[in-house]
């Protein structure tokens, strides 16, 4: 038991290495579509590419971010079960109400690698990585309790992983005040950016089922099939619009939808992988005989596409001298590695105690499918450089023992 847990946490732990849309929205829990500016409004609202901004660089690596995140171990809870020499019927009973039904992992993040504004105009790109992965609590309570009910059934959305990882080449156009607004009405400042999208990986359960049955008669019988769809070395495009007006001084509202059109076709490689496992009729008396049968098939297949679903955002900020809140509302429209079709809302807020220096703090506030997050941040601003850090816990108020997750987020741009 104690071996399992560790392997999890271990999981965890080297997927927090992978690579997510934008390092400085760490700061905020992702209320940033209205406070991205320079580089950062290409991927957020290219509305905001002002023109009145000085030349704004983005340099390689340094604007990255990684997180990592499960939905039932925190520290103290592996700690907990570690310190355990014997599970008790409550102990097991605990770790399953965590669990909830299915272990969900998810990790990605993103990294730079170069980024000009000059005007209200923006190219960049940077290299991006998402996995999100679910194992069916039956797994655990087999393991726990041993093989006791009469059927076990199996299915793909308590089961399953998918991944996705890609560079984009991302040129953006903004501050264009839409026509026909008559004043004092209050006007409306559009963009778009378009992104070439060189696919690096793909990782996608196409089918999985399963099942195991205990019969005096039969013994025990069991079958589990799944079915991955891989994919590397792609070519694809995305597309964003973005609108944003200030309705009062100091109020700002705006709006965009990414991924139009958004897909990766992948040609250097394609193939499929088929896992099965199966016994059949196994009783105690034959069990040190090769009980099971194992096979897996990998074969080519036509190149294939991985669509993006469109996402929308809505956003609203409210600026004074010292301070800044945020709100901000997102829906993607299906659930893949890189959307969750349940909405969220992030709420911010930065405040400036001394010149030059920001302290932000956001929430992401928790529903059915995502978990509660909380960032805190600070930056240094001036003139010529932009720095900053965040971190950011995962149901938890505070970063500690009891986060099931982290963000890391790592800023610094240059202006002229």
């Amino acid at each position: 038991m104690k071996k399992l847990l560790f392997l999890l946490c271990l999981c965890l732990g080297l997927s927090s290495l992978l690579a997510m849309p934008s390092a400085k929205s760490i700061f905020y829990a992702d209320s940033y579509m209205l406070r991205a500016y320079g580089v950062e409004a290409n991927y957020w609202n290219p509305a905001k590419l002002s023109k009145d901004r000085p030349l704004d660089v983005w340099l390689p690596l340094v604007n990255s971010a990684i997180y990592a995140s499960n939905n039932a171990l925190d520290l103290d809870t592996y700690n907990y079960f570690a310190s355990r020499d014997t599970l008790h019927s409550a102990d097991k009973i605990k770790l399953l109400d965590l669990i909830d039904g299915r272990l969900r992992v998810r990790s990605g993040g993103s990294i730079s690698v170069f980024g000009i504004t000059t005007g209200n105009a923006a190219l960049s790109a940077s290299t991006k990585h998402y996995l999100k992965g679910a194992l069916s609590e039956k797994y655990l309570n087999i393991l726990l309790y041993g093989n006791t009910d009469d059927s076990y059934e199996f299915v793909k959305s308590n089961t399953n992983v998918s991944a996705l990882a890609y560079t984009d080449f991302t040129y953006g156009l903004g501050d264009f005040t839409l026509p026909f607004i008559p004043e004092p009405a209050p006007q409306v400042k559009a963009g778009f950016s378009v992104s070439l999208l060189t696919g690096l990986y793909s990782i996608d359960t196409q089918e999985y089922s399963g099942y195991i049955t205990n019969n005096p008669d039969e013994g025990m019988n069991a079958l589990q099939e799944i079915k991955l769809r891989q994919g590397m070395g792609g070519i694809g495009f995305k597309g964003m619009l973005g609108v944003y007006s200030e309705l009062l001084p100091g109020l700002q509202a705006g709006l965009t939808v990414d991924n139009i059109a958004g897909f990766i076709n992948w040609r250097l490689k394609s193939q499929e992988d088929s896992y099965t496992f199966s016994v059949d009729s196994l009783y105690v008396s034959n069990i040190g005989q090769d009980f099971y049968l194992q096979e897996s098939e990998s074969y080519d297949i036509d190149p294939f596409t991985t669509t993006m679903p469109a996402e929308l955002r809505l956003a609203a900020m409210y600026k004074h001298k010292y301070a800044t809140v945020s709100a901000d509302w997102v829906h993607g429209f299906k659930d893949t590695a890189t959307n969750s079709a349940t909405g969220v809302l992030s709420l911010a807020a930065s405040f400036q105690p001394i010149k030059n220096v920001d302290l932000s703090w956001g929430v992401s506030l928790p529903n059915s499918h995502n978990p509660l997050k909380v960032s805190y941040g600070v930056n240094f601003k001036d003139r010529f450089i932009d720095f900053g850090l965040a971190l950011q816990s995962y149901d938890s108020a505070f970063p500690g023992y009891k986060s099931k997750g982290v963000s890391l987020g790592l800023s610094m741009g240059m202006g002229f």
